[in-house]
């Protein structure tokens, strides 16, 4: 028989994985138990979905003495796992599993800051059935192009940039990124932006997916930062820091950096309004460089988005411009 897919939706994938347990739980909590270092969760006694914290599959064992445990398995597919998810699931849970496709999918965070958290993959916990119902075939059925574009970021190198934060997350819109933010200049700004997806939706193929970096300076949303450039002579810090970054790293070396010179967007924020008026005033013919977040992240310019191919020189050029930037800022 073909093997064709048949639970292909993330809650499929999870209540059939929990009807699996409650037929034949032995193999899968040896591997948990395994994988915590715990001789035995106790007596399986109960297997539920979406049940405390609407974890995806809960598993409640009698510990003896009127003890109960709670083991929770969270299924991370393409949506994002976040901090406070994970924080509020740790809680409600004696033991929590984040359950992956593939561990290059796991956000580098979750080991550092909760290292009671185990990870476990879909191949190792299907193998924990016999003749499983639920297939390798469904899980790869399942959309996972957020999850496979960030592990291929995760997988990017960085050269030149020991000492700075870069972090997985995803933007507003939900598109993978990378969070760069170097370490504190003596204004006590630092320089900050992001490789991420570029657009406000996931394609439905790989090779239509589009890459950009932004570099910026910090820029807190205030009246020393933005205000009416009618009103005032006075020149904004970060245009400074911009003014560096365009002298010193980007001068003649816009194409080799694909920078976009593509005027910025202006913003509705009351403060923020201002940016771009600044940028006309004092940057000229560089107000390309005032582009970014005028909610208190950062100012600066972008690259031209580039297919997944193009993804390793984008991450050359975005450590490049980083590294260029910071040791010009202390020099």
């Amino acid at each position: 028989m073909l093997n064709s897919p048949i639970f292909t939706t993330e809650p499929m994938a999870t209540r059939a994985l929990a009807a699996e347990v409650r037929h034949h739980h032995g193999d899968l909590v040896r591997l948990l138990e395994e994988r915590r270092g715990v001789a035995s969760f106790g007596n399986l006694v109960g297997v539920s979905c979406e049940a405390a914290e609407h974890i995806d599959v809960e598993l409640e064992f009698d510990a003896g003495d009127g003890e109960t445990c709670l083991v929770g398995i969270e299924a991370k597919f393409d949506h994002e796992l976040t901090r406070e998810q994970i924080r509020r699931e740790a809680a409600a849970m004696d033991h929590l599993f984040v359950l992956v496709a593939h561990v290059g999918a796991v956000p580098a965070w979750l080991a550092a800051d909760f290292p009671n958290v185990g990870v476990i993959t879909w191949a190792e916990t299907l193998r924990c059935f016999p003749d499983s119902r639920i297939a390798l075939q469904d899980i790869a059925s399942i959309r996972l192009l957020k999850v496979a574009v960030e592990a291929r970021l995760t997988a990017l190198r960085f050269d030149g940039l020991e000492g700075w934060s870069i972090r997985t997350a995803r933007g507003g819109s939900g598109m993978p990124s990378l969070i760069f933010q170097s370490p504190m200049l003596a204004d006590a700004r630092t320089i900050r932006g992001q490789l991420e997806v570029a657009g406000r939706r996931m394609p439905d193929r790989t090779e239509d997916v589009r890459f950009t970096s932004h570099f910026g300076i910090s820029v807190p949303e205030d009246a020393q930062n933005y205000f009416d450039p009618e009103s005032s002579d006075v020149v904004p810090e970060w245009i400074e820091h911009l003014r560096v970054l365009q002298r010193e790293v980007l001068s003649g070396e816009e194409d080799r950096y694909r920078i976009s010179t593509r005027a910025p967007g202006v913003s509705t924020r009351e403060l923020g309004r201002w940016k771009t008026a600044l940028a006309v005033k004092h940057l000229g013919n560089d107000v390309h460089l005032a582009k970014g977040y005028t909610d208190g992240w950062a100012i600066g310019p972008k690259t031209h988005a580039v297919p997944i191919g193009e993804l390793d020189e984008l991450a050359w050029i975005t450590a490049e411009v980083f590294r260029r930037w910071f040791e010009a800022e202390r020099a």
